[in-house]
C-alpha cells in the first residue's frame, strides 16, 4: 500500500529568510503561480487567495530582493469564494530560481525561469501515453521504477450482441487504456490523436527521435509519430467487413484496483455506431495525409479505411450508442453527429481534394464555437476547423476567410474571459474534465498566434497553462509528477496497484467537478465549485487521468516550447 501523504505538511514550511521583525518567513499554497516556472519571455503573474498583502517581492535562492511590485485588488471569486488579489512580474526576465515573498510574511512555492521551460512536462505527457499502453510489458529501459509486465493481449476479444455479431472473436491488440481503468474506446482515442496529430503538422521535427525513451526510439521517425501510431494501428483493427467501426472494446463492468497482468474479466467488442465510425474515419483521413512521406503504405491502407468507413456512415447515418443492460463501462453516448461528419468530411477532402467531401463540409457546416464539456463529443468540430485552417491554401478563398474570422472572433472572446475573470482565466464551469475545457481554450489561442502572429494570443495561452500549473483555486499542479504541491493519489489503476509512492509522472488530472458524481463515496472538502477536487483514489470524477485530457496539454505545451523557446 502506498505510503500516505498529505498536503497539509506544505503549509509547515518554513525559508530561511526573516521579516523585519525577525519572525520565519512560511511557505503557503495561498500564493497561486506556475510552480514549474515560466519562459524568460512569458507573463509572470500569480494569485494571492484570500490573504491580505499590499507588495510582493522576488527573491532569489539567496533571499536577495531581485524585483519588487504592488498588490491589485481583483475582487472576489465568487465560483472560488476568495478574495483575489493579483500580483504581476512579468518583465522580469533572468534565469535563475526564485519565490515569490508577500508583505515579507509569506513565501511561495519555488519555481523557476529558464529558456526550455516546458520541455521536461511536454516529454511526460507524451510519455504518459506510452505508460497507457496496452498488450505489452513497460520495460525497466524504458519505464524505470513503473515498469511492469505485459496486460490484455486482446487477441481474443468477444463480440457482445450490440456488434451486431454473436460468435467468433477479434484480434485488436494494443492501443492505449483510456484513463484509469483499462477499456479502449474509439471515440477517445480519435480525437485525442486528432488533438496531438495538429502539433505534428505545424512542427513536424518538434519532438525528434529519442526524445521520449520508448522501444521505437532510434528508428528515424519522431517518438510522438512513434507513439501516435501505436494507437492508430489498434484504432484499424475496430473496423468491420463492411466499414462500420466498433465502439469500444471493454469488458462488462469495471475491474479492482489491479495491474494490467492481473486482470481476469472477459474482454468484450461492444457496439458499432456512427460516432465511432465517423471518428475513426476523421482520424485516419488525417494521420494518411501526413504519414504519406513517412510509410506510404500504411498510408493509403489508412486512408481506404477512412473511406469504408465514411460510405458506411452515409447509409448508417443515425445510429446511437448507449450501454447495453450488462454493461457499465464508459458510455461515450452522442446522439447528434453533423459536428463528426463535419469533421469526417474535412480531412477526407484535405486527404483526397475530392469534391465530393467538400460538398460535404458544406453540408454538414459547423458553427464556429468551442462547446464546453465532454470534450470527446463537442471538440471534434474544432478538430476539423484547426486542420482546414492549418491548409488554408486548398480551400476557397471565402471559406477561409471565414474560418479565419470565426476562429479569431473565438479566440478574441476566450481573452476578454480572461481579461474580465480575478485568476485571469476563462473559465468559470466545473464539470468533469474541467482541465481539458480550459487547455482546450488555450488550444485554440495559440491556433489564434499561429494564424495571426499576435502575441495577445500566446499570453493568454500562458496564463491558462499556469492554471493547471498551480495558479487555481485548489493550489495543486494537475499533472502528476510536477510543482511542489503535487497530486499523490490519482484515480489510476496501475499507479494505485503498483506499490510505489509517487504515481506515473505526466498525466493532466480531470480537475475541479461541481457535479461530484463520486459524492457517495468521496467527502469533498469545499463547497465552491472551483474547488471542488480532491486527491484521493477513490475521486474518479475530479481525479481521474484520461488521455483526451492529455491531448489538449501535449498541443499547448508543445506549441510554447516551439514558439518560446
Amino acid at each position: 500500500m502506498k505510503k500516505l501523504f498529505s498536503a497539509f505538511l506544505f503549509a509547515a514550511l518554513i525559508i530561511s529568510c526573516q521579516t523585519k521583525v525577525n519572525e520565519p518567513i512560511k511557505v503557503s499554497d495561498q500564493i497561486r503561480l506556475n510552480q514549474v516556472g515560466y519562459y524568460p519571455s512569458s507573463v509572470k503573474e500569480f494569485i494571492l487567495a484570500d490573504l491580505s498583502g499590499t507588495s510582493f517581492d522576488l527573491a532569489d535562492n539567496d533571499e536577495k530582493v531581485v524585483f519588487s511590485g504592488v498588490l491589485v485588488d481583483q475582487g472576489t471569486w465568487k465560483t472560488s469564494g476568495e478574495k483575489v488579489m493579483f500580483g504581476d512580474f512579468t518583465e522580469f526576465n533572468t534565469p535563475g530560481t526564485y519565490h515569490i515573498i508577500v508583505d515579507g510574511k509569506t513565501s511561495s512555492y519555488p519555481f523557476e525561469i529558464k529558456n526550455n521551460i516546458y520541455e521536461p512536462v511536454l516529454h511526460a505527457a507524451i510519455k504518459s501515453y506510452y505508460f497507457q499502453r496496452a498488450s505489452m510489458a513497460i520495460e525497466e529501459t524504458y519505464g524505470g521504477i513503473y515498469k511492469r509486465a505485459a496486460g490484455h493481449p486482446d487477441d481474443a476479444c468477444i463480440y457482445h450482441p450490440s456488434s451486431g455479431k454473436s460468435e467468433g472473436t477479434l484480434n485488436a491488440p494494443g492501443g492505449w487504456y483510456d484513463a484509469g481503468d483499462y477499456g479502449k474506446y474509439i471515440v477517445n482515442a480519435s480525437l485525442s490523436v486528432g488533438e496531438m496529430l495538429l502539433l505534428l503538422e505545424q512542427f513536424p521535427d518538434g519532438i525528434s527521435d529519442g526524445d521520449l525513451n520508448i522501444p521505437e526510439s532510434g528508428n528515424g521517425i519522431s517518438d510522438l509519430w512513434d507513439e501516435l501510431k501505436y494507437e492508430l494501428d489498434w484504432i484499424l483493427t475496430m473496423q468491420d467487413d463492411d466499414g462500420g467501426v466498433y465502439f469500444k472494446l471493454t469488458a462488462l463492468g469495471f475491474g479492482g484496483f489491479i495491474m494490467p497482468e492481473a486482470y481476469d474479466l472477459d474482454r468484450y467488442i461492444i457496439g458499432k455506431a456512427t460516432a465511432s465510425t465517423l471518428d475513426f474515419a476523421a482520424v485516419l483521413a488525417q494521420a494518411s495525409r501526413l504519414y504519406k512521406e513517412i510509410d506510404p503504405e500504411w498510408s493509403a491502407k489508412a486512408l481506404d479505411a477512412s473511406v469504408k468507413a465514411w460510405n458506411w456512415a452515409q447509409n448508417n447515418n443515425n445510429i446511437a450508442f448507449k450501454n447495453p443492460e450488462d454493461v457499465s463501462t464508459g458510455q461515450y453516448g452522442d446522439a447528434e453527429f453533423s459536428d463528426d461528419f463535419f469533421w469526417a468530411a474535412s480531412e477526407l477532402f484535405l486527404a483526397t481534394k475530392n469534391d465530393t467531401y467538400k460538398s460535404a463540409m458544406t453540408e454538414f457546416n459547423q458553427t464556429y464555437q468551442h462547446q464546453l464539456a465532454d470534450s470527446w463529443m463537442h471538440f471534434v468540430r474544432n478538430v476539423g476547423f484547426h486542420s482546414l485552417l492549418e491548409n488554408k491554401d486548398d480551400l476557397d478563398p471565402e471559406m477561409a476567410e471565414s474560418l479565419t474570422t470565426g476562429h479569431l472572433t473565438l479566440a478574441d472572446e476566450i481573452l476578454q474571459k480572461i481579461s474580465d475573470h480575478p485568476y485571469h482565466i476563462a473559465l468559470d464551469n466545473f464539470v468533469w474534465g474541467s482541465n481539458s475545457d480550459i487547455l482546450n481554450q488555450a488550444l485554440i489561442l495559440c491556433v489564434a498566434h499561429r494564424i495571426s502572429g499576435e502575441e495577445k494570443y500566446l499570453i493568454g495561452a500562458e496564463q491558462i497553462t499556469d492554471y493547471i500549473f498551480g495558479k487555481n483555486a485548489t493550489g495543486y499542479s494537475f499533472m502528476t509528477g510536477f510543482g511542489t504541491k503535487k497530486v499523490i493519489f490519482p484515480h489510476h489503476r496501475p499507479s494505485g496497484a503498483d506499490g510505489i509512492a509517487d504515481p506515473v509522472p505526466g498525466f493532466i488530472l480531470g480537475g475541479p467537478n461541481n457535479d461530484r458524481q463520486d459524492a457517495h463515496e468521496v467527502t469533498y472538502s469545499s463547497e465552491f465549485a472551483a474547488k471542488a477536487f480532491m486527491d484521493v483514489e477513490p475521486s474518479f470524477a475530479s481525479n481521474e487521468v484520461c488521455i483526451n485530457w492529455n491531448a489538449p496539454a501535449v498541443y499547448v505545451l508543445g506549441y510554447l516550447q516551439q514558439v518560446r523557446k
